[in-house]
């Protein structure tokens, strides 16, 4: 594995991730800006002046950033007296929560599940093994959240299960995040195992004759290893992008939630140009979930290179 490649594949990835998530977060909003009034007389049809969106756009990024080389800080929240900071603390360590055990979930159950899926491909069993992970993958996440809605409240006690109120509260959330990262990494796990099967090695083990447990355990998976690692990144990116709309769904109070109401998700008043932003508080949360991903593609690089070492 080359090193200084995959720095500076990272290094790239990173500043456009920032670049993206500036632009996207100070986009000018509001239809007071770039309007030219209309002509009656000459049946004008309102523009757009582009000078002064871009203007506006600039103007909103510099204002930000020299407050925080001003005061050190990302700024306010809607709420006067309580910091950027202050919230981030407050909330991000709660999804961070369900990020890990979510993530934990997926690589856990999703190497199971890929195992029992390649085991059964040919058999009747496949139906509840590649038949299963197929269909979960199909439906909608929302969809899976409103089906375990539907049956907590009519079967289960829903206050009980979704309630913010229990030291509990993360474990629901958490199971509805890891549902498709699982099946991502089951068919991942699946795939890889199949496209070793019938090689030489793996013939040659059957027939020193090793159980189809032991030749999976000691050859075919130590060998899939290598694609599941590669996947990390993504899988953690598949598992912060659920927890935003489970969260939001669910009414967990953490990041996902409170940075939906940092957009204005939540706002009594809705129309054109009336929809502000606390465009620190989306920006400090961005800035959370990168950091995240990028722990975790550095913990890929690390272990890839090791492994590499050892010439798996």
């Amino acid at each position: 594995m080359d090193l200084k490649k995959e720095s500076l594949k990272l290094s790239i990835s990173v500043f456009l991730a920032l670049l993206f998530t500036i632009l996207l977060i100070f986009f000018p909003r509001g239809g007071y800006y770039g309007e030219i009034p209309m002509n009656l007389n000459d049946g004008a049809f309102p523009g757009f002046q582009l000078s002064l969106f871009f203007e506006v756009y600039r103007t909103n990024i510099t204002e930000f950033f020299q407050h925080i080389w001003e005061h050190r800080s990302l700024g306010e929240t809607m709420f006067t007296q309580t910091s950027v900071e202050q919230e981030i603390v407050r909330y991000y360590p709660k999804s961070l929560l369900i990020i890990v055990i979510g993530f934990v979930i997926s690589i856990i159950f999703g190497v199971l599940k890929g195992i029992f899926d390649y085991r059964n491909t040919y058999t009747k069993k496949n139906l509840l093994g590649n038949g299963t992970t197929w269909l979960f993958q199909s439906i909608p996440d929302f969809f899976v959240v409103i089906i375990a809605f539907y049956l907590a409240f009519y079967y289960l006690p829903m206050g009980l299960i979704f309630s913010n109120q229990n030291w509990y509260s993360f474990a629901a959330p958490a199971l509805l995040v890891s549902i498709y990262p699982t099946m991502y990494v089951a068919r991942m796990t699946c795939v890889s195992l199949l496209n070793q099967d019938g090689q030489d090695y793996i013939r040659t083990a059957f027939a020193k004759g090793f159980k189809v447990k032991q030749v999976i355990n000691r050859h075919i998976l130590r060998n899939s290893a290598l694609d599941l690692i590669a996947h990390l990144p993504t899988i953690m990116m598949v598992v912060i992008s659920n927890m935003l709309m489970v969260e939001y769904l669910t009414g967990y109070a953490g990041a996902g939630n409170r940075m939906f109401v940092a957009l204005g998700g939540r706002q009594e008043t809705v129309g054109f140009g009336t929809t502000s932003i606390e465009a620190g508080l989306v920006f400090g949360y961005a800035l959370c979930f990168i950091a995240t991903v990028l722990i975790v593609h550095i913990v890929k690089m690390i272990l890839l290179t090791k492994l590499s070492q050892k010439g798996v």
